[in-house]
């Protein structure tokens, strides 16, 4: 059975279809990789990975900050940005 034309899925328009795709590596390796920019960006935000009391934070805690920075315009985000 046919679906009817006013419940089907309207198609991307063309503009957006052609607008270059832009992503960002977010691999361990690649955060890893460019580390002095990690301690940088969060030293900025007043978070210094370093201090006793980060340190002794639980992993995914910290995990989520280092990789928040890839959420927000960074320099790290910037450097893993492929166009």
């Amino acid at each position: 059975m046919p679906v009817p034309a006013d419940l089907r899925p309207e198609m991307p328009s063309a503009a957006r279809a052609q607008k270059p795709a832009v992503e960002v590596d977010g691999s361990l390796y690649a955060v890893t990789a460019n580390w002095r920019l990690v301690i940088a960006e969060l030293m900025e935000r007043g978070i210094d990975l370093y201090d006793p009391a980060v340190l002794d934070r639980p992993w995914p805690g910290v995990r989520a900050l280092i990789f928040s920075l890839l959420d927000s315009d960074t320099r790290l985000r910037a450097v893993l940005t492929r166009r």
